[in-house]
């Protein structure tokens, strides 16, 4: 147990200045706010003895580094009394607090907390805080021992306190980060080998792909990392990790890879490496497509699996140039969470592809769902739990190796670390790897927990100021303590800023926020902090702020709900056209219907049919083309004119009559067409009119082959309102299908 004294200094000086009507007002406030620092830290509040509060860490909870709390929690009560200087107030505090053994009376715990704790410690703690100086926090030896590895102090020697005897005293400096040292790799000899017989086979000139599968904490990264750590060296090891698409979009990953974001810094990468232009051209449009920087007309304008051939095909032209002499490995972590477009890449570039060796791990369904192709260079590594002894070892190394943790954890790693780090005893042992992670963020100042949940709202990486603006905090103070969550392995420190150790231990710490805590800090970023023309990011966190039911209810008596809604929509919609354009269509889907749930107004609803109904069109899905783009017809028709480009895209998608398992009638088709032929001409869009008549003729033409007089009317029509509206590309087009009509009559 640790006690604690804390004396408020000033107030018999005070009497004669405040009167002691305002003084007891004063110290009542002083009172109040030092009693919750104390409890906020972990600790009891005991009683109160004339000016000074005594209070107790480890009774009746106790935590593992209650010490180390008491002297947090004297540090923020001293910075209270600080602060409080400089805006008018006259308190200082001078505490004691030492570590040892006291009876503790349970039954006072639970009700008056009025002695609860007798002994020598109790005593030791009252003598240090009657001779510290106002300011001072002075602890006994055994604190100081428990908390050398955290703290600085001053030894101020050894002193003779009344009724104790000698004592050796200091006095606490600073308290600095706790550093949780790294523990060495243990036990996996079977899995390296295996791995490094897959870099063995692409050393010899083969692509390569080898998965890692295993539950959460299981330790496949660190499995990855330690195989890359031992043979490595020479090689061009380019590493991502994927997250859900709807927090980051399809296309982070890919960027990653690249470690570009625009077509002009992609095209400069890969021209310092490519000396053929047109084949540089090729690489940079089909690796700017898979990443979403940027589209080609090229490569749009191709079916779909010519154009997936061109994408993989500059994947693989892209990892030669790349390796040069040496050969890419490539890491990707959690690639159960990449998008169906990712995965199809990976598993093509990595058959009869260039020298190439895959390194990818995932939860264990991944295998069954993926779709990967086998052959001789796939390798699928299942990991299980670590043997008991190797279990014992990790767990000792952890700072505990008891039975009762190797047994929980049941050999998952994670767990056994969080288990041994988290200091629970016997039946008090979380059941579930969260709740281990849960036990140990529990041992954090509440501060500093709360600025670690508010972060995870930025999402799995983020920057100091992201997590000072969620946190409302200055952008030093919320630096180190940042630091000192990166000392505790809860976050890693790269060039970008922070990410968090482990996705589950974001997941946690996000868990831990109250949904309107929750939702409310993620209007805040969107509003704020997140990059306008960042449509994925706006779409995310706007979603995460709204979404139903919670949204209902947590927003309903907000003015400003209506502004967010739309800003809200904006954002989903744009992302998912984005998506769209790239041929992402599962996450474009997910988002416009998001978009569309979130709608007021029937013209929302007609832009969302619209972008569903161009999307499906672009992957051949006619039909649901076709349907969607009525429905946005008809949704827009209700609240005034239809945009006549809608026609033309109702007729572009007609013409694909091949690609319709219930392909709408001629009639129907003919009725479309005139419809949208009047609107265009009412509104003056000659170049619409020349769409429409031109995707007319192409649906003619493929309803009635061999009759190809039977288009003439329709291409001369599009023909003359192409040169009358002076589009260019409009006059190209039609010209060219005229061309085309003329050499079916043999003209």
């Amino acid at each position: 147990m640790t006690s604690m004294f804390v004396d408020v200094v000033g107030s018999t000086e005070l009497t004669m200045q405040l009167g002691a009507e305002r003084l007891k007002h004063e110290l009542g406030r002083a009172f109040t706010e030092i009693s919750r620092i104390i409890t906020e830290h972990g600790g009891t509040v005991e009683k109160y003895v004339g000016d000074a509060i005594y209070a107790l860490f480890g009774a009746p909870v106790a935590h593992e580094d209650d010490p180390l709390r008491s002297l947090r929690a004297a540090e923020a009560i001293r910075e209270f009394c600080r602060t409080g200087q400089e805006h008018g107030h006259r308190f200082a505090v001078r505490v004691g607090i030492e570590t040892g053994e006291a009876v503790i009376d349970l039954a006072a715990s639970a009700t008056t907390k009025q002695q609860m704790s007798v002994g020598a410690v109790v005593n030791i703690a009252a003598r240090l805080q009657q001779r510290a100086e106002p300011g001072d926090i002075l602890v006994g030896p055994t604190t100081r021992e428990a908390t050398a590895h955290a703290a600085d102090f001053e030894d101020l020697g050894t002193a003779e306190l009344k009724g104790v005897g000698s004592l050796r005293v200091s006095r606490l400096v600073r308290i600095g980060p706790t550093r949780m040292r790294a523990l060495p790799f243990v036990g996996r000899d079977a899995e390296i080998a295996l791995l490094g017989h897959a870099f063995g086979r692409a050393q010899k000139g083969r692509s390569v792909l080898a998965v890692v599968s295993g539950p959460p904490g299981q330790g496949k990264t660190r499995l990855v990392q330690e195989f890359l750590r031992r043979h490595a060296d020479g090689c061009r090891v380019i590493a991502t990790r994927c997250r859900p698409a709807d927090e980051v979009g399809v296309f982070e990953p890919v960027r990653d890879i690249l470690g570009v974001t625009t077509l002009d810094a992609l095209a400069e990468q890969v021209g310092r490496m490519c000396t053929d232009d047109t084949e540089c051209e090729r690489v940079v449009a089909g690796l700017a497509e898979s990443a979403g920087i940027a589209t080609s007309r090229s490569l749009t304008a191709l079916p779909a699996a010519e154009r997936e051939d061109e994408v993989v095909q500059a994947w693989r032209r892209y990892v030669a140039l790349v390796g040069g002499d040496a050969f890419v490995v490539l890491a990707i972590d959690d690639i159960h969470w990449a998008d169906p477009s990712l995965v199809r890449l990976v598993d093509r570039i990595t058959f009869g592809g260039p020298r190439l060796l895959v390194v990818a791990t995932a939860r264990p369904e991944f295998a069954d769902s993926a779709g990967i192709r086998p052959s001789g260079d796939r390798f699928f590594i299942e990991l299980e739990g670590l043997e008991p002894n190797e279990a014992r070892q990790l767990a000792a190394l952890a700072g505990r190796g008891d039975e009762h943790v190797v047994e929980r954890a049941e050999g998952n790693p994670l767990f056994l670390m969080e288990l041994a780090r988290a200091g629970h005893d016997g039946a008090d042992l979380p059941v579930t790897l969260h709740g281990a992670l849960g036990a140990r963020l529990d041992q954090l100042p509440p501060e500093d927990r709360a600025l670690l949940s508010l972060a995870a709202v930025a999402g799995e990486r983020f920057t100091s100021a992201d997590a000072a603006f969620l946190a409302r905090r200055d952008v030093a103070d919320a630096g180190r303590v940042l630091a000192r969550l990166v000392d505790l392995h809860f976050l890693d420190l790269n060039e970008a800023g922070y990410r968090f150790h482990h996705g589950l231990v974001r997941d946690v710490a996000y868990g831990r926020l109250l949904s309107a805590e929750r939702m409310r800090a993620h209007a805040r970023f969107a509003r704020e902090r997140a990059h306008p023309e960042d449509a994925v990011a706006l779409a995310y966190h706007w979603w995460e702020a709204l979404r139903p039911p919670d949204g209902e209810w947590i927003w309903a008596d907000d003015p400003g709900l209506p502004a967010m809604r739309a800003e809200a929509f904006d954002a989903l919609l744009a992302a998912g056209v984005r998506h769209a354009e790239h041929f992402a269509m599962d996450q474009a889907v997910e988002l416009l219907t998001r978009a569309s749930s979130l709608a007021s107004e029937d013209k929302q609803r007609a832009r969302v049919e619209r972008a569903l109904g161009t999307a499906y069109r672009a992957v051949l899905r006619t039909d649901d083309a076709w349907a969607h783009l009525k429905r946005a017809r008809d949704l827009f028709r209700a609240t005034g004119a239809v945009p006549p480009e809608l026609y033309g895209e109702l007729m572009h998608t007609a013409q694909f009559i091949g690609a319709f398992h219930r392909p709408p009638s001629e009639e129907e088709v003919g009725a479309v067409a005139e419809e949208g032929v009047a609107a265009a001409r009412a509104a003056g869009d000659l170049r619409t009119v020349s769409r429409i008549l031109r995707a007319h003729g192409g649906y003619i033409g493929n309803t009635h082959a061999g009759e190809p007089a039977l288009l003439e009317p329709y291409v001369e029509g599009a023909l003359r309102a192409a040169r009358e509206s002076g589009d260019f590309e409009a006059i190209r087009a039609t010209t060219a299908m005229k061309a085309g009509v003329l050499r079916l009559q043999g003209r």
